[in-house]
């Protein structure tokens, strides 16, 4: 573990990049154990981020990242130009399609996806995606088309961390399930959702900046109710070409 040096604002950007890193909550017990810190120290710092809205309480007495700080971050994302770059793009997608469009940024530190821009269309969907709104990676083709394209290591600490069972229900696919998934993602370049539960479809491809850094994703999603596998497919292909126009944008604007 690295030193944690002895000033107030050291201690508690190291507590920040502890809670970002996950799990989704810590008690105050592990969150100290994991900062090398006393438990009254921990306590006095998390007081002072509670009360600035940069970290929440949990359940059971537990922390986690606050809503504050993951609109901070939605801000600092929305000043770099891809997302100026991608909004034309979007707005596009969304009159061809006549359907809900979304670009995500990724948060290495996080380790999610964080919604930064949408253009809604007129047909209402089961939930809405707002700006600022954090998505786990391993759920759902927007997170799933940003996971498959990260270091091997990196899938693996993200699958550990996360629950196997989401707050509607539903459970991840077995690790070779979701390892042959991830692979089939890599290979069409795109990832597509379909779940008639929850009357929700959807499809997202990667933008990479230079190096094949992985940045984000855009996708639609979209009433499951009528589900059109062509029409699907050919929105994939659409979808997929975006990402590519803005993958090229980006790698040239982070040289």
């Amino acid at each position: 573990m690295n030193e944690v040096r002895s000033g107030s604002a050291d201690r508690t950007i190291h507590l920040l990049k502890l809670l970002a890193a996950g799990p989704d909550h810590f008690s105050l017990g592990h969150l100290a154990e994991r900062a090398g810190l006393p438990a009254s120290t921990v306590h006095r710092l998390l007081r002072v981020l509670l009360r600035s809205g940069l970290v929440e309480r949990g359940p059971a007495q537990s922390y986690r990242i606050g809503r504050e700080l993951y609109r901070m971050s939605s801000q600092l994302v929305a000043r770099f130009d891809l997302t100026r770059c991608a909004h034309p793009l979007l707005e596009r997608l969304a009159t061809e399609w006549q359907e809900t469009t979304v670009l995500c940024a990724y948060s290495p530190v996080a380790r999610r996806a964080v919604v930064v821009d949408v253009v809604v269309s007129s047909r209402p969907l089961p939930f809405s995606f707002e700006k600022g709104c954090a998505i786990d990676l391993p759920w759902g083709c927007f997170g799933r088309s940003i996971l498959a394209f990260l270091a091997p290591g990196e899938i693996e600490a993200i699958l550990r961390d996360t629950e196997a069972e989401s707050i509607s229900g539903r459970s991840l696919p077995s690790r070779h399930e979701m390892e042959r998934e991830l692979a089939a993602i890599r290979t069409a370049g795109f990832a597509s959702g379909f779940g008639p539960g929850l009357d929700l479809a959807g499809v997202a491809a990667p933008i990479f900046g230079a190096d094949r850094e992985i940045l984000g994703c855009v996708g639609v999603t979209m009433p499951s109710s009528p589900y059109r596998p062509q029409a699907q497919h050919d929105l994939a292909l659409a979808v997929r070409d975006a990402a590519r126009e803005l993958s090229s944008a980006a790698a040239l604007s982070t040289r």
